[in-house]
């Protein structure tokens, strides 16, 4: 499970999909009380102060060591001067505080530590007075999974750093008070109430996370580092044949290198400047673990471990027709509609009353599972966060249906053995079975699947070769972004990106639009692919449907159907072009 400070950051940020951001942290709000772990057991993940501290608590010495060590590191960053309440500016926010507990594990499930974060209540805020800007970014999954591809084909250093109570190492720019949090005197030797004037950006407000990636930002560059025109929290260094590349997520930094003494000379000059716990090799990610054979020149990416969680914190909610295993994430030709959701004050409406949190946290690990590891539940569950605010029973049993394929699934992992004689490869597809068609494509670089969406589109196709066209349409946005990304990376290799579709109409269209005077309506549209296929981006070929991978992102197949689509995915290192054409 991603920590809690990812989790904040990711709602108040945005991320790679706002909608995944904000699941996660309903995940945190709705689910996560209890961590079960492989030395200690289950443990209760308290919701405040008093009931960590509270006596009665077995594991209430942790917590307090957790706490006293939380409060140590902000006193030792001089985070706050405590001030009379009386010298706060009439009309000042004047914001509460709390403690978010979590338990970090490892990556075979043992306990790494108790964590106690305090959190100011940055919802109190006021914008123009108490913030300005408040936009940050984090590292997109999709750069992640090419750059340990990458990393994985030449044999590259994979390591990872931590920096330590990241938010609190900018200052703030405002002048912000806050109310003492527990365990800190709230009165002065006059008994006269004190309270935090804030020095530097604690968790919980709205600017902490742009101040802190500005400041992180500003040190890297000043290193030598060059920031990705196109993700901005991809940062490389090249010198001679020397390389070293940093992926920032909030606080936690993956590095690339192929020279250790470069790795080294760079994490000394950072320590000197930010309190770093050097992690070594990189076995776990986000909640991901990371299984490399170097010898072998392969790499896997397992959320095994969060999907165990997930199962057994929602197995008494499975219901009596869902116990069955499922090899399937979704029924077949099963459609959710806005009709399936209840009406307002119905029995409806009062029966999923209790079922309405645990869906938003499902959906919430569902969106996190489909967008790093576990692409095949992508389309279902975009269906399903289309009802994140009403669910019906449909919906419900659909999201249990998600969760019993995960369980008969939860060892299916991502495997990557690249091939260098394979460049940039686009699959798409789009279904035209609904009033908004649903498109979805699979990106693969060196025969390994990095980057994939399951999108529906936001206009009425006309017919199954202008939805396939737009399909196409939509996959060129994220080719182009990922071939920039290439550029970024010193690696795109020359001529066009392939794509692959399995309408001959589409296809045709991509390059001579004008010939079809059914396309008048959607010119500009058909210019924007035909410009890009004149220039030499990419090039559109028209492929077997029995092969058309993107086809597990667009609708709920057949078993059979699925299963194959499943192994050509597997395989696909070992399909060829001639495979795929028609």
């Amino acid at each position: 499970m991603l920590s809690l400070d990812h989790a904040f950051i990711c709602f108040e940020e945005g991320g790679d999909n706002n909608l995944t951001s904000a699941c996660e942290v309903a995940t945190y709000i709705f689910a996560a009380s209890i961590v079960s772990t492989a030395d200690y057991g289950d443990i209760p993940v308290p919701r405040g102060y008093k009931s960590a501290v509270v006596v009665t608590n077995p594991w209430a010495e942790y917590w307090k060591a957790a706490i006293d060590k939380e409060l140590a590191g902000l006193i030792a960053l001089r985070t706050w001067d405590l001030i009379p309440l009386s010298q706060v500016p009439r009309g000042s926010n004047l914001m509460n505080c709390h403690y978010v507990f979590d338990v970090k594990r490892l990556r075979d499930a043992t306990v790494e530590k108790f964590k106690a974060r305090l959190v100011a209540d940055g919802n109190t805020q006021k914008f123009g007075i108490d913030y300005d800007r408040i936009f940050a970014t984090v590292i997109k999954s999709a750069t992640i999974r090419l750059v340990l591809i990458l990393a994985t084909a030449h044999d590259y250093n994979l390591t990872q750093i931590d920096i330590r109570q990241a938010y609190l190492q900018a200052e703030l720019p405002e002048k912000l008070y806050m109310r003492v949090p527990p365990g800190v005197p709230a009165f002065d030797e006059n008994r006269n109430p004190l309270v935090c004037r804030l020095n530097r950006s604690l968790y919980g407000l709205k600017q902490a996370g742009r101040e802190w990636g500005l400041l992180f930002a500003s040190f890297l560059l000043s290193w030598g580092f060059i920031r990705s025109t196109i993700d901005t929290c991809l940062f490389t260094y090249a010198k001679s044949n020397l390389l070293l590349w940093i992926l920032v997520y909030v606080d936690d930094c993956i590095i690339v290198d192929n020279d250790s003494a470069l790795r080294s000379r760079f994490v000394t000059d950072l320590a000197k400047r930010f309190p770093v716990d050097d992690r070594a090799e990189l076995k776990w990610m986000l909640g991901v673990a990371i299984n490399r054979d170097r010898k072998a020149g392969t790499l896997t990416l397992s959320q095994e471990l969060y999907i165990n969680d997930l199962i057994e914190r929602y197995a008494s909610h499975v219901s009596a027709g869902h116990t069955r295993k499922y090899d399937t994430p979704m029924e077949e030709g099963l459609r959710l509609s806005h009709d399936d959701c209840p009406a307002p004050n119905s029995d409806a409406a009062d029966q999923m009353a209790s079922k309405k949190p645990i869906y938003m946290a499902l959906v919430g690990a569902f969106l996190w599972l489909s967008n790093m590891t576990r692409s095949e539940i992508s389309h279902v569950t975009s269906q399903l966060a289309r009802f994140i605010s009403n669910p019906g029973i449909v919906h419900f049993n659909a999201a249990m249906r998600v969760l019993t394929y995960l369980d008969s699934t939860r060892n299916r992992h991502l495997h990557y053995a690249p091939n260098s004689s394979l460049p940039l490869h686009v699959l798409v597809d789009s279904s035209w079975e609904t009033k908004f068609s649903c498109s979805g494509a699979y990106y693969f670089f060196m025969g390994c699947p990095f980057h994939w969406f399951s999108k529906m589109q936001r206009s009425v196709t006309l017919s199954s070769a202008e939805a396939e066209f737009f399909g196409c349409m939509l996959a060129l946005k994220d080719t182009l972004w990922i071939r920039q990304l290439l550029l970024d990376l010193r690696l795109l290799q020359p001529g066009p990106s392939q794509m692959w579709c399995d309408s001959k109409s589409a296809v045709a269209m991509a390059f001579d639009p004008v010939a079809f005077k059914n396309t008048k309506h959607i010119l500009r549209a058909a210019e924007f692919l035909k410009d890009h296929t004149l220039r030499g981006s990419v090039t559109v070929s028209h492929s077997k449907g029995s092969t058309m991978i993107a086809d597990i992102l667009t609708k709920g197949q057949a078993r059979p159907v699925f299963l194959q689509l499943i192994k050509l995915l597997d395989d696909y290192p070992q399909t060829s072009v001639l495979d795929l054409a028609d």
